[in-house]
């Protein structure tokens, strides 16, 4: 028979596999020794050749195989080959997600040995040598680690009597000790219309929206799904947006299983060592649940039968490197081959979803009501155009007095401002320009070490520089740190209530999820009074104590030249409300220059489902998604423009029905250009053309 084979070379030429012939029958997702050159490597049997190509010739054996579970399995690999087909990329980048990197061997299973008596009364000599046979007697199999442990004796006495005869030696693949048991399960007590939704979810075949509000009790009825794929046998994948989130969850799913040792935690920060170790226990079956970021979905779970992806909204779930794959879309796929339940949730559905859910190509489950019948907190707007700050911009006097009551009362409180740093930029009072990263051509933010210098920052690039003593455009020395970030905030905060208790976080004080569940314990046992951050305060926590949430800015991100600008606010925002009130009355804080604009107004008045109406109106009279996909293709390097230019004058001269636009990225300095392509069928549009040195972007969630 003929195969393709995926060989772990980095030769782009071969980046599509190779055919080999093999004489034993082969498998999809297969662990094969191939030759290649004057090597042999490791490689993936993509597919089987249903027909020999009388065309090839002097085509290569494979030079060995594994008879045990394929590294990937069938599914797998179908949704392999689709995201090598859907996102514009060989199958040699679309496996870089789906298998630790080379050599692969290092993920199949230990082989064991094991020894066992030739004779049940053989003769033998010296104590050790009896102590050995005593071990062995009754039928028992032993590896050499076990006789060492019972018994004492070394290698050399376990060689001689299998020199002899005396003992037999047998290799054989290690099993998992968890792989064939089942973890017993602590259901879950549903409320009424908990269980209604839960109901609705297991009987619905199609991938399904769960929609229910901030606090409605989502992570219940997860774990009921989880608990019924379990007793079927089946494993599980819930994906979180970020690593971050993954320590908010994991205690849930730990009183499920009653510990840990049947969930797996996937994330970036794991070393090699940790991540194969994880990945041998799933492809075993040891694991029964797998908790991670995007990249979770792509564990090795070889009998799957549930995926959820968490607050499904978030940009998270989008690859911003090849491939550029997006959670959702190859979650919806890995699903539809495995025979899987694909559940979203979210308070609040990204457009994508919510029209797929109105159009009935998706199921939707609702959870109109918070648990425990909780009232939705109060939510008061402050239009930041009539206050009078003083020292303490982007305080106001009733945020200070609303967090003054909460600290009296021994309560919580959450600040959202979604910038980092000092300052937001750095500008020259005489020439009126900001001072500029050359990496990015934007404006640097102004951070402090923890020594008190103060220090540049471009968050685009990472690159930092010392604070210059001039004005680089006119030398003028009158530079001023204009505007706010979370460590200024943070000192304001210490500087207005020196009492009270506050943690930062944000990625210059959260680095790993250890960090994460230390900052979430310390909240939850009451040993803080603010809880400052950027996205990651808003995003799923359950805070009992908590019964103050302010947005501090709620403009930052509104005027961005993107079509989804709004939608990302609002979400926020409504997010955050949920962060407030879980367990007693609780109020809302909005400071906006902008009280009018629908998306603060809308997420005041908790009218989330009209809201997302209302966009989908919008974008349906603009036509962008999901009305009408976008492809984007981006140009980068000194001649990005030219490249370009040149692409959109091709793709217009084809007299398509797509639109195409043409401009640099907002973050790319001038280096970086993207072509966007609007249209009903816009893949149709580059079918033509020439993409060598072209980035290919899917269903871009960046388009500025």
């Amino acid at each position: 028979m003929l195969v393709r084979v995926l060989t772990a070379s980095r030769s782009s030429g071969i980046s599509d596999g190779l055919t080999y012939a093999s004489d034993t029958p082969a498998v999809p997702g297969q662990y094969v020794r191939v030759p290649l050159r004057r090597q042999i490597v490791d490689g993936i049997v993509l597919e089987i050749a249903k027909h020999k190509d009388t065309h090839l010739q002097n085509i290569k054996e494979i030079h060995g195989m594994t008879g045990n579970l394929p590294l990937l399995s069938a599914a797998q690999i179908r949704t392999l080959l689709w995201m090598s087909e859907y996102y514009h990329c060989s199958p040699r980048q679309a496996l870089q997600v789906w298998l630790p990197a080379p050599p692969w061997k290092h993920l199949l299973p230990v082989s064991v040995t094991t020894y066992a008596l030739a004779d049940d009364d053989p003769h033998v000599r010296g104590s050790r040598q009896q102590m050995l046979v005593e071990a062995l007697r009754g039928g028992k199999t032993l590896t050499q680690e076990q006789l060492r442990e019972e018994t004492g004796v070394g290698r050399a006495t376990i060689r001689a009597l299998e020199e002899r005869g005396v003992i037999t030696a047998s290799v054989h693949a290690h099993v998992h000790p968890q792989s064939n048991r089942l973890p017993s399960c602590t259901l879950p007590t549903l409320t009424p219309g908990q269980h209604v939704a839960y109901e609705s979810l297991k009987n619905d075949h199609r991938p399904s929206l769960l929609f229910g509000v901030t606090s409605s009790g989502k992570t219940e009825i997860y774990a009921a799904l989880i608990a019924d794929a379990v007793a079927a046998g089946k494993q599980s994948i819930l994906l979180v947006p970020e690593i971050l989130l993954t320590e908010h969850c994991i205690a849930r799913f730990e009183r499920l299983f009653g510990g840990r040792e049947h969930i797996a935690v996937l994330h970036s920060k794991l070393t090699p060592a940790q991540r194969r170790n994880a990945w041998r226990a799933i492809h075993a079956g040891a694991v029964r649940l797998v908790i991670g970021s995007r990249s979770a979905l792509f564990a090795p779970a070889h009998n799957l039968g549930l995926v959820i992806l968490d607050e499904e909204h978030e940009w998270t779930y989008k690859n911003e490197q090849t491939p550029r794959y997006h959670a959702r879309e190859t979650a919806e796929m890995l699903c539809r081959h495995a025979g899987a339940k694909l559940v979203l949730g979210s308070a609040t559905p990204s457009l994508e979803t919510f029209a797929r859910a109105q159009d009935a190509v998706y199921h939707i489950a609702r959870l109109p009501d918070r648990y425990g019948d909780h009232a939705f907190p109060a939510v008061r707007v402050i239009d930041l155009a009539s206050v009078s700050f003083g020292s303490l911009y982007p305080l106001s006097p009733p945020l200070i007095d609303a967090i003054e009551e909460r600290l009296m009362r021994g309560e919580q409180s959450i600040l959202f401002f979604n910038r980092r740093g000092t300052a937001t930029a750095l500008l020259c009072l005489d020439c009126r320009r900001r001072i500029i990263s050359p990496a990015s051509q934007l404006p640097y933010t102004v951070h402090t070490r923890r020594d008190g210098t103060p220090f540049l920052m471009d968050h685009t690039t990472g690159a930092t520089a010392d604070m210059p003593s001039a004005c680089p455009h006119c030398q003028s020395v009158r530079l001023f740190a204009a505007g706010a970030g979370t460590q200024r905030l943070d000192t304001l905060l210490q500087r207005q209530f020196p009492q009270a208790r506050i943690l930062r976080a944000d990625s210059d004080t959260l680095r790993n999820p250890e960090q994460m569940r230390d900052l979430l314990t310390a909240m939850r046992n009451r040993d803080a009074d603010i809880l400052l951050g950027t996205q990651s305060v808003v995003k799923g926590l359950d805070l009992p104590g908590v019964t103050l949430a302010a947005v501090v800015l709620a403009d930052i991100g509104l005027s961005l030249p993107h079509f989804r600008a709004g939608e990302r606010v609002f979400q926020l925002l409504t997010q955050l409300t949920g962060r407030s009130g879980r367990a007693q009355p609780g109020e809302v804080i909005i400071q906006t220059f902008r009280p009018d604009a629908p998306e603060v107004r809308m997420a005041a008045e908790h009218r989330t489902e009209e809201y997302l109406e209302q966009e989908l109106k919008l974008r349906r009279h603009a036509g962008y998604p999901p009305i009408m996909p976008i492809i984007r293709l981006l140009t980068r390097g000194a001649h990005a423009a030219e490249r370009a230019g040149a692409l959109t004058v091709q793709l217009r001269a084809q007299g398509a029905s797509c639109t195409v636009s043409c401009s640099p990225t907002l973050f790319g300095g001038g280096r970086e250009w993207q072509v966007l392509i609007r249209g009903t069928d816009p893949a149709a549009c580059i079918g033509s053309i020439d993409l060598d040195g072209i980035v290919v972007d899917i269903d871009p969630i960046e388009c500025i």
